[in-house]
């Protein structure tokens, strides 16, 4: 794993329609990694050059991929993930400019050896569980973490001509065993994909990039262009981490990495998911880059507006 180059996404990456957009100035750039393919074979060279080399780490396979993973199917998780970021960010921040817009949760694919297969079915819309209504995912993930493997829910969803007219009336109930995952936690066994109907659409373009990662920069992004304030104010910002259609930022992976790489590229303040501060090493290569922790998009939104950001906190990297 080595630091990849940040891309600035306030150029041509988010483009809107249906609302005024503003002009930008300065930079907002997502970041990445680059890591080798899961098909790679991987040399005992290339394991001491990546011990030898600071900016670089050398991970076992399975701490990147899942086991027997192709380098297919992980490009197809990659970009299923990244349109679930996108997503994810497009909710995320126009709900906080005000907008009001319907949400679906769709059954995208079931896991095979989970007890979901065929009881749920692709197409399938989830509108609640256990009693619960639902407007977001993350319900479901909130839900589940009180939960044990085993346990039997109750999946309210809509099949079929019902799920495509969103006629409630027309609901089924479908009780599922909960799966276990090798941490013990429990899940259902389904990829939900969110659909967000707003008055105004949000493209976003990315070329070669694939991961959930994108999605706090994605969301600064939006609003960066939907309202007046200047918020980058002609400055070098990049950051990374995961989002929730609610605003909740979340860990990722090779964070020194993407530190490493905005730093090469001029980067004055990163913006890293609070629960990632721990796992930053390398202080030595990190000089001059201001690494501030954020848990919401909120708080991303109040570290960019910040008169002076060296009064702002950081993380104490180690």
């Amino acid at each position: 794993m080595s630091p990849g180059t940040p891309q600035n996404i306030l150029g041509n990456a988010i483009s809107i329609s249906g609302a005024k957009t503003f002009p930008v100035n300065g930079k907002l750039s997502v970041t990445s990694v680059m890591v080798t393919n899961p098909d790679s074979y991987i040399t005992g060279f290339d394991i001491l050059y990546g011990w030898i080399i600071a900016d670089q780490a050398v991970l076992p396979r399975v701490e990147i991929y899942p086991e027997n993973e192709t380098a297919e199917q992980s490009t197809q998780q990659g970009a299923a993930d990244m349109q679930e970021s996108q997503a994810n960010a497009t909710s995320a921040a126009l709900s906080l400019l005000g907008y009001k817009g319907d949400t679906k949760l769709i059954v995208n694919s079931v896991n095979e050896k989970s007890f979901a297969f065929k009881a749920l079915l692709t197409g399938d819309q989830i509108i609640g569980i256990d009693g619960i209504v639902l407007t977001s995912a993350t319900q479901i993930t909130d839900y589940l973490d009180s939960l044990s493997p085993g346990k039997v829910v109750k999946v309210k969803i809509l099949r079929g001509a019902a799920a495509t007219n969103n006629a409630a009336d027309n609901s089924i109930e479908v009780p599922i065993k909960l799966s276990a995952r090798d941490d013990g936690s429990a899940f259902i066994g389904v990829n939900i994909e969110t659909k967000h109907n707003y008055p105004i659409t949000v493209k976003i373009k990315l070329d070669e990039t694939g991961g959930p990662s994108g999605g706090l920069i994605f969301a600064l992004g939006i609003i960066e262009k939907l309202q007046s304030e200047d918020l980058i104010r002609g400055r070098n910002i990049a950051g990374t981490g995961t989002i929730t259609d609610t605003g909740k930022v979340g860990p990722i992976g090779g964070i020194t990495e993407k530190i490493i790489g905005a730093k090469k590229a001029g980067v004055s303040i990163f913006l890293a998911p609070q629960d990632n501060c721990s796992d930053i090493t390398h202080p030595e290569l990190l000089q001059g880059i201001k690494v501030v922790p954020v848990a919401t998009l909120s708080q991303a939104l109040d570290v960019l507006r910040a008169p002076d950001s060296a009064n702002l906190a950081s993380c104490n990297i180690g």
